[in-house]
């Protein structure tokens, strides 16, 4: 399917990753890339450190950059994520071999050999893992396969997305009710001393107090 897939339309098929494969390359992007082409910082971040933008607006302006005609940034992309992956790559590259020596000579795979070289890669890494390897790498699956594959893929980006969602959440209540903790305690034992304080000064007046009634009490007996 994907044997004649250029990079433009490949980061199409990609874009609901794009934030993800972004932050995997970030490094990679700001020091390889975004360091030397000032162009694409003007054009996209005028005014903005490119150290400081946002991964949303960073995945957005590569796409931008590369859906438009910029090949070569298209494969630097998808290079710099597949070295961060060889594991998945050293799979495929094993049992391709197996099948045949010049794999890349391959048009399309038939379904007895797709399916379980999918399952396997499913099992070994997970479905949005194993399709945009795929679709980089131009993996040459069925068509059927490549649909099937995308649409597990976004089930299961979707199900990690909440999740990762609620644990932020989960860990930015912790945080607070520590904060609010550690805040209550420190006020608690302020208002401790305070109080401590003002009870020594209660009891200083008050024998103030009381010498004070002695003597006068004594002036008014003699």
């Amino acid at each position: 399917m994907l044997k004649e897939t250029g990079y433009q339309e490949k980061f199409e098929l990609l874009r609901p990753w794009l934030a993800e494969i972004v932050e995997t390359v970030k490094k990679e992007l700001k020091n390889e890339h975004l360091k030397i082409d000032k162009e694409f910082c003007r054009r996209y971040f005028l005014g903005k450190n490119f150290t400081n933008v946002p991964l949303h607006e960073l995945a957005d302006a590569y796409y931008k950059d590369i859906t438009g005609g910029n090949v070569g940034l298209g494969e630097f992309v998808a290079t710099r994520w597949l070295l961060k992956h060889t594991d998945i790559y050293d799979f495929f590259e094993m049992a391709l071999k197996n099948i045949s020596e010049d794999f890349d000579e391959l048009e399309e795979l038939p379904q007895e050999i797709s399916q379980p070289l999918l399952k396997g890669s499913l099992e070994a890494f997970g479905a949005p893992k194993t399709y945009l390897f795929s679709v980089f790498n131009s993996v040459v699956f069925p068509k059927e396969i490549y649909e099937n594959l995308r649409t597990q893929a976004i089930e299961e980006s979707k199900k990690a997305r909440k999740e990762a969602e609620a644990k932020q959440i989960s860990e930015s209540l912790e945080a607070m009710q520590k904060r609010h903790t550690r805040e209550m305690s420190a006020m608690s034992e302020r208002y401790e001393k305070k109080l401590s304080g003002m009870q020594r000064k209660y009891v200083n007046d008050m024998e103030i107090l009381k010498k004070q009634v002695g003597q006068l009490q004594k002036k008014l007996s003699s």
